[in-house]
């Protein structure tokens, strides 16, 4: 069983590395609600000068010094709530830059995750978990986990962090296909438990 389940890995994490690679070049989903900062030299030198350390950045931030009394908890939460409600809100990743990028690192990165994650995929899949005993059951399977994961992330960062509505519906959808079409692999290579 071992030996289907790292085999299932494999298989699964080529494939969703190969139609994620794909898809994202090709289809367009990736780039939908994402947009370019506007003025972006007079952003990116302001950024510069004001912004040193590499890290996720919220805009506007709450008073988060440990310690505070209640009432200078509840002064700092309306002075937030006014700032929020004025605006603008937002989160920015943030790295300080200075290094090239590489192309073949954040691919061999993306890799490593692509096979991981098929690892755990192939996992459920060797256990039979549900009596997944038909290849289409299997299928679906391996494409409700990946739904799932894309719903629970995508919705999340919608809900919490005002990702676009049209982005989140396209990270979903990419999400989906790249897995079913593993799945479609996967599932031809692992098979349950309860199927054996």
């Amino acid at each position: 069983m071992l030996k289907r389940v790292i085999l299932g890995a494999l298989v699964g994490g080529v494939v969703v590395f190969i139609a994620g690679l794909l898809l994202h070049t090709v289809s367009g989903l990736a780039e939908v609600g994402v947009k370019p900062v506007p003025q972006e030299d007079t952003v990116l030198s302001a950024m510069r000068a004001a912004i040193h350390d590499p890290g996720f950045y919220v805009f506007p931030a709450p008073n988060m010094v440990p310690g505070r009394s209640k009432a200078q908890k509840d002064a700092d939460n309306a002075a937030y709530m006014t700032k929020y409600q004025q605006g603008p809100t937002g989160i920015l990743v943030y790295s300080p830059g200075g290094t090239p990028m590489s192309i073949g690192k954040l691919l061999g990165g993306e890799f490593v995750i692509d096979l991981v994650s098929a690892f755990f995929l192939s996992c459920i899949l060797a256990m039979g978990a549900g009596g997944v005993r038909s290849y289409w059951k299997r299928v679906f399977a391996v494409t409700l986990a990946a739904l799932f994961a894309a719903l629970f992330l995508g919705l999340e960062y919608w809900n919490w962090y005002n990702f676009p509505a049209n982005y989140t519906c396209a990270y979903i959808i990419l999400v989906v296909i790249e897995w079913f079409i593993a799945s479609l692999a996967m599932a031809a290579v692992v098979v349950g438990a309860s199927a054996a």
